[in-house]
């Protein structure tokens, strides 16, 4: 299962799994990610899981910032909403995250491309 990670100065603080259709990410408790930060809004941005458009069997990890006062990073620009790939790098406020797909490095030679939307 795909998760997100706290880190703060390479250790990790958090597991987030990343299960169910939307997980939302801010500052008011009701969130899936509580983030006390005044820098952080409200409700700040959410993560989509949605099935694969080309693989009946993966599914696809968005991020989606929800027009927050101070945005969302990831890997270092300011986004809107963007597929995550392993490894990436999420800046929420103070708060960074690294995205873990749970997927297998070398797992073939053969390689399925799935373009960005």
């Amino acid at each position: 299962m795909a998760r997100l990670l706290l880190k703060y100065e390479g250790v990790t603080l958090s597991t987030y799994p990343l299960e169910g259709g939307r997980i939302s990410i801010g500052r008011l408790s009701g969130n899936d990610i509580h983030l006390d930060d005044p820098a952080i809004s409200g409700q700040h941005a959410c993560i989509v899981i949605e099935a694969s458009t080309y693989l009946e069997s993966i599914k696809d990890i968005y991020i989606e910032d929800l027009d927050s006062t101070n945005g969302t990073q990831v890997n270092d620009k300011k986004i809107k909403r963007v597929r995550l790939k392993h490894g990436d790098t999420i800046q929420i406020g103070k708060h960074l995250f690294v995205f873990d797909s749970e997927q297998v490095e070398d797992m073939e030679r053969t390689a399925i491309y799935i373009p960005d939307k």
